[in-house]
Parts: structure tokens; C-alpha cells; sequence
């Protein structure tokens, strides 16, 4: 049978580009015969006027007949394949027909995505207008993927994930996993305890290490080995970090040097697709499997479902006077987190929680059509179900409790926040002794806590101690203060003594000409008096201003404290 009679191979049993050449070669073979038919086109010599050496050429003669139709449907086939490429079309099987009436049909190619500025599929070059579709250049330099083949990967991604029995994890890593430092930020205190000399230390157990080249050092959290160990049995884990690139590998690389954690997974800010955020556009990760570990909330508008908030890591003096907290760092205390009870080892625990939730066997729900983002908010209302709170001058008299930061917390930990007393309420919040709330609270034998409490519940994911968080009188300082100004308050024969010693002589006349004078000083003696022993309240609407001012001087003291979750290793 010669090739132009061959039939038509069938679409169904067409697969891969051997059978691509395949079905191209007898499209353009039945194409071939059809031109043959028209006149004018040389025709083979008629059977019927064989030459009498016919019979003996006959074997040869088809051979090279064969070989030279061979040769033009290699030519055609190239042709055809450079024209579909140049148009940035492709030949859909499913639509080929098999008769030789019928012609390929061709579609223009969806462009999934492109590499080194060519379409993966058809390789015709992105048009300098279409920027569509997100970059991955973490993975590859040059990457970028259009919409649906995201979809696609995410789609394929998940059910390997579920197979497999992971979900994803997202690490944050300043403050979150690390904590780092320019050399030229080292306070003296921490000159003079050589911590430099700590980071150049050939011990493979050390937490703080040198990077020559970035001028830096960087701080290992303690357990944070463990903890990437544990936590890549239940999650596929990726770092995004709002740093550098060059920053952000140099970090991989000591937090995972064989490179089994985080294999072209490392994200950094030149991978954000909005400018001071991030996003899980750029993960590869379905966002109904995605766990968000990082200690800024702000940055993850769009997914705050899916975050747990991180206690900050600050271990270096640079890093507390950047964020306002004139106290002394861990590094320059000698102390550090303990590994047993630290925030990465409380965080791990709770990630625990979120696994065995998830993949439940008991639950009804199939794994597919399964949220993370539900259980993470489902544990998150354990922590505190079952308290009513009453706040007491912790919000500004003209805000609408309701709106504050601090009432949603409550809430979002499962408490029942009231503005009312009555006796179901279990616990005050207050940052003064002397409100009517605060003795109420001692007064009925509820528990009268600070704001801490909540803020400590929220990073640790458990009810703390009431016990740890106590209203504590003003601070000694302003005590003394105010008994100063108040042991002021004078007799005449006091007066007469004071004025005596300043030089000024005075008499009981001079006294009785100044009563107004002396009635300020009074009054303000009385006011000083009131502010330490706190004044009785008539109405709610006199909470809040005293405390503001008492709550911002105590933030900076208190902030730096709450880092360190458990009582720090010297």
C-alpha cells in the first residue's frame, strides 16, 4: 500500500508527538492526493505503457519514489509547523477529521504562561502590552503563569497535598523565626559582652551567626530547628519575608542547609505583587490549605483569616529601639527565650491542633471541601469561651469600645465583652485601681486584670494566669511625687518656717493678703492627692482619660517583657 492510501490514523489513538508527526504526515498526504487531481499536475507514468525493463526496474523505481515522497512531506510538515508557531496556534486532535474533504483545524493558544518571555506552549514572544498573569521568579527567573494555569497547579497541588496528608505553611522571618542586626546598629553594652566574637565561634550548636557579606548578624529563635523539623512533617512550608533576596536566601540557608525545607520556596519582596504587602497570589498553595505564620498583621490585608499572629522576637538592642522600647534587650539581659515553652514552641503545639482538626476522620466534611481558615478560627474561639469581660478606662472616652483593637481580640478568642456590671461578668480589664469597676471587681471577688492578659492569650492560643496579670498601683515614682506636693500643704507656722529659709519674711498679714493664692496651691495639692488614690466615679463617662496616660507610660516597660513567653534562660 503506498502512503497515499494509507487511512487516516484516529484521533482517539493519537498521543504524543510521535503520533502528532503521524497524523500531520497523512493530513498532508491526503492533501497531496487531492492536488493530483486537478489538471495540468504531472500524473506517474499509466500502468499499461510499461518498458520492457519494467519489470526488473519495478523494486527501484518505488524506492526512491518513496524516499522523494518522504522528503516533501518532511518539508510540508515544517512548514506547517513554523506557520502554526509564528500565528501562536495549535492543532487540536479532537477536531480532525478523517476524511480527505475535511482540514486541520487550528486555535489560538491560550499562552498559560510564559518563560524567558516565550510562551511555554506554542513559543511565540509575550507582547510588550500584556504583562497579565503573575510572576514566580522564586521558582524560576523569567517565570510568569496566567490565571488559569495557577488554578490548574493549585488544583493538582491540593490533591497531593490531601494525599499526602500537608497542608501549607507560610514563615514570616524577622522577628518571627530571627531576629538580625547591622553591625554598625551593635549597642556598646553589646560590644562590650563580645557579641560579635559569639557569631564567629566554629560551634555547630550556636544560634548567632555572622553575614560578612550583608554588615550583619543574625539570631536564631530558640527551638526554631525543632520546630521546621516537626512542622514540615504536617506542612509544606515556604519563607516570605518582606527583605531582600539576597537577604532572605542567605537566611534559608542557615535555617535549612541541606535545602530539604524550603526548595524554591524562598519568597522575598521583589516576588509581591502590591507594594508593603504580601500575598498568596504568588503561592502555589491552595488559600483554603495555607497557614500564615508572621508577627505583622498589617501586611496581609487580604488574608487575615489565615494568619496567626507571632509574638516579635527581640533579642537585639537595635531591634527594641526601633520599635520604641528604651529598655534592655535579651542580648544585653544575657538572656533568651526558653526552647521549652518559647513563642515557636506554644505556636507548634497550635499548629499540631490545626493538623489533627483538619484531617479528622470522624469529620463528615470531604478533605477537598475543607478550610483551614474555619478551624484556625473554630481553636481560636477556645481560648477564652466562657469569660465576660467589662473594660475600665482601657479605651478613650470618645471611641466606640465596640471598634477598639483590643474588644475584638476578646471576642475573636470566644469572650463576651460587655459594657455593663452585673454577675455574670468574670473578669475586669483596667489599667487603674481606683476606677468604681476595678473595686467592684475586688468588692464581688471577680478577677480584675490588665490588658496583658488578653494580648498574653492571643500569642500563646491559652488562657493565662490571672494571677500573672494584676492591676498595679502607679508607678512609685509619681507616688513620691505626689506625696511631695502634698506634704506641702502648710499651717502658718509652717509658712512662716518656709519663707524663713527662702529669705522672704513674712507675716500673718502678708498671708491673709494672698488667700486666693493659697487656695490654688490647695487645690492643686487636692488634685495631685486625688489622681494617686484614685477619685470615686459618679458616672462611666469618667473613664478612660487618666488611664491613656498612665497605659502609654507603662507600654514601652511592659513590651519587650511580653517577648520573652516563659521566664528567661541566662
Amino acid at each position: 500500500m503506498s502512503l497515499a492510501e494509507a487511512p487516516s490514523p484516529s484521533p482517539s489513538s493519537s498521543s504524543g508527538s510521535d503520533d502528532f508527526a503521524a497524523l500531520l504526515d497523512s493530513e498532508l498526504e491526503l492533501a497531496s492526493g487531492a492536488d493530483s487531481a486537478f489538471p495540468g499536475d504531472p500524473s506517474p507514468a499509466s500502468p499499461d505503457t510499461d518498458d520492457e525493463g519494467g519489470d526488473e526496474d519495478e523494486d527501484e523505481d518505488s524506492e526512491e519514489v518513496e524516499v522523494e515522497v518522504l522528503e516533501q512531506h518532511d518539508a510540508k510538515r515544517r512548514r506547517v509547523e513554523e506557520q502554526c508557531q509564528d500565528e501562536g496556534t495549535s492543532i487540536r486532535l479532537d477536531n480532525i477529521g478523517t476524511g480527505p474533504s475535511e482540514n486541520v483545524q487550528v486555535e489560538v493558544c491560550p499562552h498559560p504562561g510564559y518563560f524567558g518571555g516565550l510562551c511555554f506552549r506554542c513559543g511565540k514572544p509575550q507582547d510588550e502590552e500584556d504583562v497579565s498573569g503573575v510572576a514566580f521568579g522564586y521558582i524560576h527567573k523569567g517565570l510568569r503563569l496566567g490565571t488559569s494555569e495557577i488554578d490548574r497547579l493549585r488544583g493538582a497541588d491540593l490533591k497531593n497535598l490531601l494525599r499526602e496528608r500537608k497542608l501549607v505553611l507560610i514563615l514570616d522571618l524577622d522577628h518571627t523565626l530571627i531576629n538580625s542586626t547591622k553591625l554598625q546598629d551593635i549597642s556598646s553594652a553589646e560590644n562590650d559582652l563580645g557579641i560579635r566574637s559569639a557569631a564567629l565561634k566554629d560551634d555547630p550548636n550556636r544560634s548567632i551567626f555572622s553575614l560578612d557579606s550583608m554588615q550583619m548578624l543574625t539570631k536564631l529563635r530558640p527551638f526554631v530547628r525543632k520546630f521546621l523539623k516537626e512542622a514540615s512533617n504536617m506542612f509544606e512550608m515556604y519563607i516570605y519575608t518582606m527583605g531582600d533576596k539576597a537577604y532572605a536566601i542567605e537566611i534559608a540557608k542557615l535555617l535549612d542547609p541541606s535545602n530539604v525545607y524550603f526548595p524554591s520556596k524562598v519568597i522575598s519582596n521583589s516576588d509581591c505583587t502590591q507594594r508593603h504587602q504580601k500575598g498568596l497570589d504568588v503561592i502555589l498553595g491552595a488559600e483554603s490549605v495555607a497557614v500564615i505564620l508572621d508577627d505583622t498583621e498589617y501586611v496581609w490585608q487580604k488574608h487575615k483569616e489565615n494568619l496567626i499572629l507571632m509574638e516579635r522576637y527581640h533579642y537585639f538592642a537595635s531591634s527594641c529601639r526601633q520599635f520604641g522600647f528604651s529598655v534592655k534587650s535579651l542580648s544585653e539581659s544575657m538572656q533568651d527565650e526558653r526552647e521549652s515553652d518559647g513563642a515557636l514552641a506554644t505556636v507548634l503545639d497550635v499548629l499540631k491542633c490545626i493538623h489533627a482538626i483538619f484531617f479528622d476522620k470522624a469529620a463528615e466534611t470531604d478533605l477537598s471541601s475543607r478550610d483551614v481558615r474555619q478551624v484556625i478560627k473554630t481553636v481560636r474561639k477556645e481560648v477564652l469561651q466562657g469569660c465576660k469581660l467589662v473594660f475600665s478606662r482601657v479605651f478613650p472616652n470618645t471611641s466606640r469600645p465596640q471598634k477598639e483593637m483590643m474588644w475584638k481580640m476578646a471576642e475573636h478568642l470566644g469572650a463576651v465583652c460587655s459594657t455593663d456590671m452585673d454577675s455574670s461578668v468574670t473578669h475586669v480589664v483596667a489599667v487603674d485601681l481606683g476606677t468604681e469597676k476595678a473595686r467592684w471587681a475586688v468588692d464581688n471577688k471577680k478577677f480584675l486584670v490588665h490588658p496583658r492578659w488578653i494580648e498574653a492569650a492571643n500569642f500563646r492560643w491559652h488562657r493565662q494566669p490571672e494571677e500573672d496579670f494584676p492591676v498595679v498601683p502607679p508607678k512609685e515614682k509619681s507616688r513620691n511625687k505626689v506625696n511631695a506636693l502634698a506634704g506641702q500643704k502648710e499651717t502658718g507656722e509652717d509658712n512662716r518656717e518656709e519663707n524663713a529659709v527662702a529669705g522672704h519674711e513674712t507675716t500673718n498679714d502678708n498671708r491673709e493678703e494672698n488667700p486666693v493664692a493659697g487656695q490654688k496651691e490647695t487645690s492643686n495639692d487636692k488634685k495631685e492627692e486625688n489622681a494617686v488614690a484614685g477619685q470615686k466615679e459618679t458616672s462611666n463617662d469618667q473613664e478612660g482619660n487618666d488611664a491613656a496616660g498612665q497605659e502609654k507610660d507603662d507600654a514601652k516597660e511592659k513590651a519587650v517583657a511580653a517577648t520573652a513567653t516563659g521566664p528567661a534562660d541566662s
